[in-house]
Formats: C-alpha cells, structure tokens, sequence
C-alpha cells in the first residue's frame, strides 16, 4: 500500500471514507440510543445524507483544498479532523 503522501493529494483528501467515519460515529450512537442494532447502519447513512451533513462535509473538504492548494498534508490532515469533529451527528 502506497504511503499517504505518495497517493494524489486529492484522492487523500476528497475520499468518501470521512463520511463513514461520521456514518459509523452516527450507528454507535443510536446503538447507545436505542440499545439495539436493527437496521442502525442504514438509518445512520439515511440520516448523513438527508441531513445536509454529506453537503456540508463535502464542501469544507472541497474549501480546505482549494485553501491549501500548496499540498501541505499535515495541515490538510488537521483540516480534515477538524471538520469531521465539527461535523459530529449526535449533537
């Protein structure tokens, strides 16, 4: 597997894997909620795209990209942490 650094810089940072972090965040939280698991995962993936959460992900990875265009994968790493944490579905 290629190091995170080698991979095209927007592939790292505009992959779907930062709703699933969400989505996955999102079914453990109605598990904990609910305290079953009948279909949690697809309530969860309902919710993050009907929501407007998956819009405004998104957009602030597309924002934080154009902003740091220069390629600096620690600052875009922190970026991407920030907006998933700000971006959380059990508030």
């Amino acid at each position: 597997m290629e190091p995170v650094r080698k991979l095209p810089f927007s592939y790292v940072f505009s992959n779907p894997f930062k709703g699933c972090i969400l989505i996955f965040e999102y079914s453990y939280f109605l598990l904990q909620k609910n305290g079953h698991a009948n279909n949690i995962l697809d309530l969860a993936v309902k919710e993050y795209q009907t929501s407007g959460t998956q819009a405004t992900v998104l957009n602030a990875l597309q924002h934080a990209i154009k902003e740091n265009s220069n390629g600096d994968y620690d600052v875009l790493m922190q970026l991407t942490v920030d907006i998933i944490v700000n971006n959380c579905m059990c508030k």
